[in-house]
């Protein structure tokens, strides 16, 4: 009879810890629930770091807006005038040195700000990757540059660190790659770039650094066809080492923002103003004007305090989450002015944490007199026992 009911319990356990089997079409896919730590999470730190940090002019889309199809040409001048006749994208490489890097602080940072998840660049459209990619020969951080896999040194710190989840972005296509081209110019129907590039990429991010968000991009010219989103999704969601606990976004093919994904990305900076049923994610710049850091910056382009806790009960109070971009510099850092900001969200959480983390949206997003709510509120509180919050710049009624 103990027999049977260790046999019993056993079999109950194993069929706990299952992950359920996901097929490879939307229909299915859409039926995974949210893993409850990104709901509860509430405030993330995105990492724009690249090759594009070293000539830090203009976007981070530096090489396409200079060798693209229509040039800027404020980077036509800017190039001509600092740099000699003949200079590459590629001689950048060899500057993004990161020779000042140290995970352990940007670590720090990341948990001193409060947010409870980190997603770095792990590839940019520009195709170099900050892991050693066997599928990007001599265009990644080992083979050239730092000479170091700052993916993987990231993750050990800010695991060590504990309290925060990591994770990456990860762009699908590269502006200049000649096997996208061929795709491309054969109007997607050949996927040479995807079973070559993108996809075994993606595959070995997750079984090598097992993240907990995968945030993919660039996927907006090509049919999720093409990608074979639907089959790498059903993979991850079922057999990878991070089933039970990655969340991804919705950019897996042209037209799909906003209808499939553990949480919807929908446009940078989106702002509702009113509840999204779905998970969803504001991403935005710490930096008005960019998701890299900028050597062209002021102080002034840097949002305040203000906005940034207004911004961020903008999103909780309608069902969404807000990941706050922080770039880092050519030669490892996060710049002083973005470290302080980060700082003074964390120290703001770290009075009223309690009304961000864990919190769900009320039936009202807004106050329309902000005075009298939260009188109101603060009254109904007190009578019912409950600590009241401070610090909220906008009156009460977005969470509860």
């Amino acid at each position: 009879m103990c027999c049977f009911w260790l046999i019993l319990l056993i079999a109950l356990a194993s069929t706990l810890n299952s992950v359920c089997a996901y097929e490879p079409n939307w229909k299915s896919l859409d039926t995974r629930p949210l893993p409850a730590w990104y709901d509860e999470a509430k405030f993330g730190i995105f990492c724009h770091w690249g090759v594009f940090s070293v000539p830090a002019f203009k976007a981070d889309w530096f090489w396409y807006f200079w060798k693209g199809p229509t040039p800027d040409p404020e980077i036509l001048k800017f190039m001509e005038k600092n740099y000699k006749p003949g200079f590459s994208y590629g001689d950048f490489a060899p500057l993004f040195t990161a020779e000042l890097f140290d995970p352990t602080t940007f670590a720090k940072i990341v948990k001193s700000s409060g947010a409870k998840y980190y997603v770095p660049t792990s590839k940019h459209c520009e195709g170099f990757t900050n892991w050693p990619s066997a599928y990007s020969w001599n265009w990644n951080a080992v083979d050239v540059g730092p000479h170091r896999d700052l993916i993987g040194e990231l993750r050990e710190a800010i695991l060590d660190i504990g309290g925060v989840h990591f994770g990456f972005y990860f762009s699908q296509y590269e502006w200049f790659n000649r096997l996208y081209w061929t795709d491309k110019a054969a109007n997607f129907s050949s996927q040479t770039y995807v079973n070559e590039v993108s996809y075994p990429q993606m595959v070995e991010l997750v079984n090598n650094y097992k993240p907990d968000i995968l945030w993919s991009d660039g996927d907006w010219e090509a049919a999720d066809t093409y990608w074979n989103s639907e089959r790498f999704l059903a993979w991850l969601f079922t057999d990878s080492p991070v089933a039970k606990n990655i969340v991804v976004n919705d950019r897996w093919g042209a037209g799909l923002t906003g209808k499939h994904g553990s949480f919807y990305s929908f446009s940078d900076h989106f702002d509702p103003g009113h509840i999204v049923p779905h998970k969803w994610e504001n991403c935005m710049m710490l930096d008005k004007n960019n998701w890299m850091t900028s050597r062209t910056m002021t102080a002034a382009d840097v949002h305040t305090l203000n906005e940034l806790i207004t911004q961020l009960a903008r999103t909780i109070s309608c069902n969404g989450n807000l990941l706050l971009n922080a770039g880092a510099t050519h030669d490892g850092r996060i710049i002083p002015i973005f470290e302080e900001r980060l700082n003074e969200v964390g120290a703001w959480l770290a009075v009223n944490g309690e009304a961000v983390y864990k919190t769900k949206p009320w039936i009202h997003q807004n106050d329309s007199n902000v005075w009298s709510v939260s009188v109101i509120s603060r009254f109904v509180r007190n009578r019912k026992g409950l600590k009241d919050t401070v610090g909220w710049p906008w009156g009460h009624g977005g969470v509860k």
